[in-house]
């Protein structure tokens, strides 16, 4: 609950001298109360120990450190309070993960004083608050993702039933020539279906082909009662 004194706000970030100049800045501003300060997770922890704040204003980088460390434990209380990452950066990817793991904004540093209070009252209001800079990319991001899911939602559906063969024998762990022994192919055939199945999965490697199929499903030819069904040797098809 926010105190009648004001809202208390714990800034986490390793650059001392921003830190203590926005502090300054924020103790300043209307309905704003105590603002404290750690420079790493070992501070910040302390801090929370002793009192819970309203706010977190988290650093992502902290020299070694993770701010993302410190919003996981956060996350983890019962009633943890608003997260408001600040980063240099813009990549979207980083900014879903935060806001994926319970942060409720995402700022630049070089936010000016204003919009940063801005967020800090939109976040207590139950809002998510990411800076305008950030949201086109963000969104750019996330349809990427759903555009992805949508394609791979049907693609052991699309397989053929020998590009099926094949891609369970290296779910299997089974290399080229083993996978062709197996299925009574010649090494070229397998290839080819391997091939075939990269472009169709979007995957880069074989490596990366198999653990796209498991999430899709497919199990090895080991896994289950071998009903995998195999042509007579020399077949390509």
């Amino acid at each position: 609950m926010r105190e009648s004194s004001g809202v208390a706000i714990l800034l986490v970030d390793d650059h001392r001298v921003f830190a203590e100049a926005l502090a300054g800045l924020l103790a300043t501003e209307p309905g704003i109360g105590h603002v404290g300060t750690a420079s790493n997770l070992t501070a910040a922890r302390k801090l929370l120990g002793s009192g819970r704040p309203d706010v977190i204003l988290l650093d992502l980088s902290l020299a070694e450190e993770s701010g993302s460390d410190l919003l996981a434990e956060v996350m983890a209380e019962p009633d943890p309070p608003a997260v408001i990452m600040l980063s240099g950066s813009t990549d979207p990817r980083l900014i879903v993960q935060a806001i994926d793991a319970g942060a409720r904004g995402w700022l630049a540093k070089t936010t000016r004083l204003p919009a940063l209070v801005a967020a800090i009252w939109q976040v207590l209001d139950g809002h998510l608050y990411l800076a305008p800079a950030t949201l086109g990319p963000v969104l750019s991001h996330l349809l990427g993702d759903l555009r992805r899911q949508r394609a791979a939602a049907g693609f052991v559906d699309r397989l053929t039933p020998r590009e099926l063969d094949v891609l369970r024998c290296l779910v299997s762990g089974m290399t080229r020539a083993e996978a062709a022994d197996h299925l009574f192919l010649s090494t070229n055939t397998v290839r080819t279906h391997i091939q075939s199945l990269l472009r169709r999965s979007e995957q880069h490697s074989a490596l990366a082909l198999v653990a796209f199929a498991r999430s899709h499903g497919v199990t090895g030819i080991d896994e289950n009662d071998g009903s995998v069904m195999t042509t007579g040797r020399g077949s390509s098809s």
